[in-house]
């Protein structure tokens, strides 16, 4: 039996950078061409920490017209700044079952996703429902490495680099040190 519920795209955004470049990026996506392309990746699930203050507020100015289609979902935090990594195994442990949850009950065909802390889980949760068959072949994760990230990878990027579909860097030494990765991708400064 085919599930006639649309399935979401999840945007997963983090504080203040990481919430600027992902406004660029849900720009992007939503302003294409084709409007038939742009439908597809409705509805949108903005997704952000429960404790982070900022980010929906900085994405309803910076997209008043998406702001008002696409639903604002708050979740657990993997991991506050300054906590202790002994706790962050707990709040990561019951991160990953928030997603694992929402991942299962949505079945996002897309999960677009920038770096912060909060994606992980996402991430890794659809990744694992995939691999159980809950989530269609065509679900994908698109991860784009932060901007500032020139040389190195995230803590985020280098959990997420072997389970993304596509993994897109913004900077060609970066490109160059993961060359031989079959879902890297450089495409020159995309935001």
């Amino acid at each position: 039996m085919k599930n006639s519920t649309p399935q979401p795209t999840y945007v997963i955004l983090g504080s203040g950078g990481h919430t600027a470049e992902m406004c660029r990026l849900t720009q992007a996506l939503l302003q294409q061409a084709d409007i038939e392309q742009t439908k597809k990746y409705q509805p949108i699930r903005l997704i952000l920490a429960s404790s982070d203050s900022t980010s929906e507020r900085q994405f309803r100015q910076a997209l008043p017209q998406a702001s008002q289609k696409a639903e604002f979902v708050k979740v657990p935090r993997s991991r506050n700044v300054g906590q202790s990594w002994l706790t962050s195994i707990f709040t990561s442990l019951w991160a990953l079952l928030w997603s694992c949850y929402m991942v299962w009950r949505d079945r996002p065909q897309l999960i677009l996703c920038n770096g912060p802390g909060t994606c992980v889980p996402f991430c890794y949760a659809a990744y694992l429902w995939r691999l159980f068959g809950r989530l269609p072949s065509h679900s994908r994760i698109v991860f784009v490495e932060s901007f500032c990230r020139v040389e190195t990878l995230s803590l985020s990027g280098r959990l997420l680099l072997p389970l993304a579909d596509l993994f897109v860097v913004h900077w060609p030494a970066l490109a160059t040190r993961y060359v031989g990765k079959k879902n890297v991708r450089y495409f020159g400064r995309i935001i």
